[in-house]
């Protein structure tokens, strides 16, 4: 049970972070130095979104697939893994239309992706 919590807790802690990235990725000022943002921070999101976003996917994907399997011998916590994989499934959806809602929205209006108005 205590496997479970720590799993799920860390899988929503990454999404959350993951979120937050995904909105400062879309946010213009946030590329630029009159934006107030540190450096670092850009940095971190630049080089750490992605790798993150894969491994949160993974994590999610594996921890669903436990809950599942988990479900034969103890289905309470199986039952709990499923549920927390899926509110972890829902994050992960929000976070993607995050990330592709600009670039959908310039495909459809012509203009050429990551463009952001000024």
């Amino acid at each position: 049970m205590l496997v479970t919590f720590l799993m799920v807790s860390g899988l929503s802690i990454l999404g959350l972070v993951l979120l937050a990235g995904a909105a400062l990725r879309e946010t213009p000022l946030f590329w630029r130095n009159e934006g107030g943002y540190p450096e670092a921070l850009r940095a971190l999101v630049l080089a750490g979104f992605f790798p993150a976003y894969v491994l949160y996917f993974l994590g999610v994907s594996g921890g669903s697939l436990a809950g599942w399997l988990q479900l034969r011998t103890d289905k309470l916590s199986g039952a709990l893994l499923l549920l927390g994989c899926s509110l972890n499934w829902l994050l992960f959806a929000v976070t993607t239309t995050v990330v592709l809602w600009n670039n959908v929205q310039n495909l459809i209006e012509g203009r050429p992706f990551h463009y952001h108005a000024p």
